[in-house]
């Protein structure tokens, strides 16, 4: 089957990543993958990964009328089975091109922590966690789960102490590691520049080291606050090491690992203890009993305590290192049960097979085309009038701020 992979960009991100390893193992399925996305730094693996790439145009406020040309020209040319869509502007955009004009089935998937409300319900949807499937299936929607898949075999410690030379960090040295974007969407930014304060507040109660590996929009501001606390301490607390095409060695040179949602999952992968991130000052260390939330919900949480909670989780881990090591073990153990690449391709490939074959109703798809085309028009005025209410809400379903 001919498939058409349509990532909403090519920034490092888990979603954009997801796609492009799963279009690389669904080949193996017996499928024909063709990446169809922007210009960015993740072009590169896809080619390292012998996919093929076409160049989309670069995202703009609203729908791309030039992308969705492409797109279809694209379907014809290339005679494609399936388009599958990636988050919010991809799916509407291959909903009114391709899907509407040449009846291609299309696919959405949304790995965000919620689904944009103005998404067409006749589309099959993938989404991330199980509450979310659960609460799809409820407004009536054809949901799939498909929790964001960990390639095993690169994802785990071989040589920390190759990895922390790499680095040049000190074998006294504890380490504190993050990889994400720096962006204000689910606060992400906010939450180096508060690791960032903590490091700082820490430093002299520990020999400290915050690697911090990420860009966006706020690398900047982060190098700057990172080098006010260097210079304060006389030596390198907060290490920024911008975008890594393979973070891998800073996760296993890390003690413990921070983050939210794939990031999160990698972390646990390396068999490191994790404190998850997440909005209003959410900091939770993951264990037994604190992952059954993230299991359904994402790795991902909203509303604590903000310094106090992530003090007294980092102190408690950076305390104790048979802590440290049993969490670490659990971790694993964990994402090698759930979270495996090698299931989701398959059954990745079942659902794409399962999708190519069905065709919903004419009644059902004009009805949710109205809904939907009357959904985005009132999404994008309330993007225009600032409704900060709305705002946080999209948020949350992967729109950029």
């Amino acid at each position: 089957m001919k498939v058409l992979v349509c990532p909403h960009q090519m920034v490092m991100g888990g979603s954009q990543l997801n796609a492009v390893e799963m279009a690389a193992r669904v080949r193996k399925q017996g499928h024909e993958p063709l990446i169809y996305a922007p210009q960015g730094v993740l072009v590169s693996s896809v080619r390292a990964m012998g996919l093929e790439y076409v160049e989309a145009p670069e995202p703009v406020p609203g729908l791309s009328r030039e992308w969705m040309r492409r797109l279809s020209r694209l379907v014809k040319e290339r005679d494609i089975d399936l388009v599958h869509a990636y988050e919010w502007a991809p799916c509407i955009e291959a909903t009114f091109s391709a899907g509407l004009r040449q009846r291609v089935p299309v696919l959405m998937s949304v790995m965000a922590m919620d689904v944009p409300e103005f998404l067409p319900r006749h589309l099959p949807l993938i989404v991330g966690t199980p509450a979310l499937a659960a609460r799809s299936r409820s407004e009536g929607r054809q949901a799939y789960l498909l929790e964001p898949p960990v390639d095993m075999s690169h994802n785990r410690t071989t040589d920390v102490e190759a990895a922390r030379r790499q680095w040049e960090i000190e074998p006294r040295e504890l380490v504190v590691s993050t990889v994400t974007m720096l962006t204000t969407e689910l606060e992400k930014l906010q939450g180096v520049l508060a690791l960032i304060a903590m490091a700082d507040r820490l430093g002299d109660r520990y020999p400290l080291r915050l690697l911090v590996a990420g860009d966006g929009e706020g690398l900047e501001q982060v190098s700057l606050r990172a080098k006010r606390v260097n210079e304060r301490h006389g030596r390198t607390v907060v290490d920024v090491l911008g975008f890594l095409a393979d973070p891998a060695t800073v996760y296993e040179a890390a003690d413990v690992v921070v983050g939210m949602g794939t990031s999160a999952i990698k972390g646990l992968a390396f068999e490191k203890p994790l404190i998850v991130h997440g909005e209003g000052g959410f900091w939770q260390v993951a264990d037994p009993e604190s992952s059954q939330q993230f299991l359904q919900e994402g790795w991902f949480g909203a509303n604590g305590n903000g310094a106090k909670d992530l003090e007294a989780a980092l102190v408690k881990l950076l305390d104790h290192p048979q802590l440290r090591s049993d969490l670490g073990s659990y971790g694993r153990h964990l994402v090698k049960r759930r979270y495996s690449l090698k299931v989701a391709s398959r059954e990745l490939s079942g659902i794409y097979d399962e999708v190519a074959s069905s065709h919903p109703s004419f009644s059902r798809t004009v009805s949710s085309l109205v809904r939907s085309a009357v959904g985005v028009t009132r999404f994008r005025a309330s993007m225009l009038t600032g409704n900060p209410v709305r705002q946080q809400q999209w948020s949350h379903s992967g729109v950029a701020l």
